[in-house]
């Protein structure tokens, strides 16, 4: 008698396939960024060569002296050659006195212009190729990181299947509000969090929304969960997709003040403060060198582009070390940005305080403020080999103070010092009425002058739950 094979249900034909799918394309996935990025972090061949001094005024003669009428008079020795470079080397330049201390030179005016060009070019073209060595590696390292991302995601952090005891917990608690449980995939990560997509079942003719799965996921998980946006979804006719993530327990109240050097002029500093993802929110400041319309234009640049780098859902290491690499190639070279970033972690409480060429940032609590420095050059500038992130456990209505180096500036040499001690007297717990409130005592020091622009955002941080 002939075996008959039990056919699977067309629901677990799905489930199956779709998982075969996913765990597919991430593997393609991570074998592609990872083999780009070996590639592009890989050692070249021929390492870069900086032309020395002596190079270069042989370049000179080559170019200056071969045709000159005077050159069988020429005295110029080798000996000669080699200190002008060494001085070349030295000074950065040569003068026309240099020249003479060696030997007289008709052309001497046109000789040293030319030699201070030809140096001046190689120092730009070798400082070019350092910067796209650099940014090519950084870039190469980005594309690791997405590698290890995604055999995270595959490995670890995205469960496809076979999630128990969990699964189990879910299941037995849900039966209770006759619901079945058909598949549990559980997604965690920095920028999103813990999420959770269920795959559910009701009793016929009963409707039931994910705001109250999300209530009795909670009772039965022990731990704060709401439902996903659009976390709903029909799959083929007997069942649904439902998404909770994790709730977050602190919430962020908002102030700030930010007022530009002069009425007519634009403000040189830009700002943003809000919420990325689902448990972080971020607050940043940046100054543009100088004031008015260039200063705001490079600073407004350094904070859109951060924000877009965040939004895609890269963590703020990884977003500033791509700001990084961008901003090598700024136009402008002798122009810089700072940045005072913070991020907050709305689960742990966790702060992240991130400074790039930026003055110190303060926290109050408990009535007592300290100052939280992290010394570092401005946005573009890559001579450090790690990020000055400096990482604090926060508490519910600690308050933390950024600031703009005008505001430290206006009231002289004991800026720092009046600042927290101003802090310390106010009392008001609303961030815009403590920014008000401590501007009000700035322009009342003594001494107090208006020097640059000026800009501060007050941060108070409180339970949800």
């Amino acid at each position: 008698m002939p075996i008959i094979k039990k056919k699977e249900p067309v629901e677990e034909i799905f489930f199956n396939e779709l998982e075969d799918i996913i765990s597919y394309n991430m593997k393609q996935m991570e074998h592609c960024l990872t083999t780009i990025g070996k590639r592009m972090c890989a050692k070249q061949d021929e390492d870069l060569e900086k032309k020395t001094g002596r190079t270069i005024i042989e370049s000179t003669i080559l170019k200056e002296c071969m045709l000159c009428r005077e050159k069988d008079k020429c005295r110029l020795t080798l000996d000669d050659r080699d200190k002008l470079g060494e001085l070349l080397e030295k000074q950065g330049g040569l003068s026309v006195q240099n020249i003479r201390s060696v030997c007289k030179c008709q052309r001497e005016k046109e000789w040293v212009e030319e030699i201070n060009t030809i140096y001046e070019r190689e120092l730009f073209l070798y400082a070019c190729e350092q910067r796209f060595i650099e940014m090519r590696r950084m870039i190469g390292e980005q594309y690791i990181e997405a590698g290890r991302m995604f055999k995270s995601f595959s490995a670890q952090k995205y469960q496809l299947s076979g999630v128990r005891p969990m699964q189990e917990v879910i299941e037995k608690g849900l039966k209770a509000h006759h619901l079945k449980v058909k598949k549990v995939y559980i997604y965690e990560d920095d920028m999103r969090g813990k999420q959770i997509y269920l795959f559910l079942k009701a009793q016929k003719g009963r409707e039931v929304t994910t705001k109250e799965v999300a209530r009795w996921l909670s009772v039965i998980l022990q731990e704060k969960l709401q439902p996903l946006p659009n976390g709903k979804q029909a799959i083929g006719e007997n069942y649904e997709m439902m998404g909770v993530q994790a709730a977050t327990k602190f919430h962020v109240l908002t102030g700030v003040i930010s007022r530009a050097e002069k009425e007519d002029m634009k403000n040189g500093d830009n700002f943003s403060m809000g919420t990325v993802g689902n448990h972080r929110f971020v607050s940043m400041i940046s100054d543009g060198m100088g004031t008015g319309t260039a200063a705001n234009r490079d600073s407004k640049a350094v904070i859109e582009t951060l924000e877009e780098l965040l939004e895609v859902g890269l963590d703020e290491k990884r977003a500033v070390q791509l700001l990084q690499s961008i901003f090598v190639f700024w136009p402008e070279k002798e122009r810089y940005s700072t940045l005072d970033y913070l991020q907050i972690d709305l689960h742990a409480g966790i702060g992240s305080f991130l400074k790039l060429g930026a003055c110190p940032c303060f926290l109050k609590r408990k009535g007592q403020v300290e100052m939280v420095q992290l010394p570092s050059l401005p946005v573009g500038v890559l001579k450090e080999k790690t990020l000055p992130i400096h990482r604090k456990k926060l508490e519910a209505e600690d308050f933390i103070l950024q600031v703009s180096d005008g505001i430290i500036d206006s009231m002289g040499e004991k800026g720092v010092e009046l600042l927290m001690e101003y802090m310390k007297q106010i009392h008001t717990t609303r961030p815009q009425g403590f920014v008000d409130e401590l501007m009000e005592k700035i322009e009342k020091t003594e001494g107090y002058e208006k020097k640059d622009d000026m800009t501060m955002i007050g941060l108070g941080i409180w339970d949800k739950y």
